[in-house]
């Protein structure tokens, strides 16, 4: 079966910071300290190997901070194969999570990945990728001059026929369309963009997300939050509705249903069957107060409260 590779440009250590409730200009005491890996990508690698699956943890790491991710994700059981440099420290973001389940994220930056550092990181991937292997391309990549840098990516590797997973936004999904990826994950916000017109009703989503398949993307996920999701699939639309939970976290939700669409569609899942595992383990996502990962067992049972309907 083909290899998953998850790429991640700009990792980060996840400093969760808990307390009962923000209030700017006073002292805030903290309940506790956690940390956690930052990066979308990463996290997908980590909820991948809760499902089980085998996957590949690829990026570029610096310093001190990275010796730390590369540790963290190889607790996980991960086959990490991240660059490592030296010169510098990946980033270290602060994320204030209220009892309420509300969460503030300072971001850094990140260290610049010029045009050089990709291309190196490039000839890295090279011995890595198969023919016919998937690539997730999930998350930040504000830390590279060229908003293009995912594209880049993509030629590289076009030739091997592999598929790609891209969860990005902006200019930076808006450019990736033109390689065809196998499958997006975009917002509301963010297929209005692509499709440069205003979009209001239910029909004019899937009308928008139709005209967009034929591109030659096969499958569009367009998030609704706790709402839900639209997809348009090998031809097909589903409304799903996701069950209802107590929310301590909405921090990694995003990067769990991406999962769940990643595990069922390489595990040749049915449809029906790969979005209510996907619209689950976000939903038990959302009930932890952690930035990655969930709760297996949760997700089975939150299965059977997914409600879904073919359009």
């Amino acid at each position: 079966m083909k290899k998953i590779h998850t790429i991640t440009l700009n990792p980060a250590i996840d400093r969760m910071l808990y307390l009962n409730e923000y209030k700017s200009e006073i002292t805030n005491r903290l309940s506790k300290v956690v940390d956690g890996l930052g990066g979308k990508g990463t996290h997908v690698s980590i909820n991948l190997a809760i499902l089980g699956l085998e996957n590949q943890a690829m990026g570029i790491v610096h310093g001190k901070n990275g010796e730390q991710i590369i540790q963290m994700l190889s607790k996980e059981r991960i086959d990490v194969k991240f660059q490592q440099l030296e010169g510098a420290e990946s980033r270290m973001n602060y994320l204030v999570v209220e009892d309420s389940g509300k969460c503030t994220c300072l971001s850094s930056k990140g260290v610049l990945l010029d045009d050089q550092a990709i291309e190196d990181f490039i000839k890295y991937m090279d011995p890595f990728i198969g023919e016919g292997d998937y690539l997730v391309f999930s998350g930040d990549a504000s830390n590279c001059p060229d908003p293009y840098v995912y594209n880049k990516i993509m030629k590289a590797f076009a030739k091997r026929n592999v598929k790609v997973f891209m969860d990005a936004s902006g200019a930076t999904l808006c450019k990736c369309v033109e390689e065809k990826p196998f499958l997006i994950k975009p917002n509301l916000d963010e297929l209005t963009q692509l499709c440069g017109r205003k979009l209001e009703t239910e029909e004019e989503i899937l009308e928008a997300m139709e005209t967009l398949s034929g591109t030659g993307i096969e499958v569009i996920a367009l998030s609704l939050g706790g709402e839900g999701s639209l997809i348009y699939a090998f031809g097909k639309r589903f409304r799903v509705k996701a069950p209802k939970v107590h929310v301590r976290n909405t921090i990694g939700c995003g990067d769990c249903f991406l999962s769940g669409l990643v595990y069922g569609l390489h595990q040749e899942l049915p449809m029906e069957e790969t979005l209510r595992l996907a619209t689950a383990i976000s939903a038990a996502c959302a009930e932890s107060e952690l930035s990655v990962g969930f709760d297996p067992e949760r997700a089975e049972e939150l299965k059977s409260q997914v409600q879904m309907n073919e359009l």
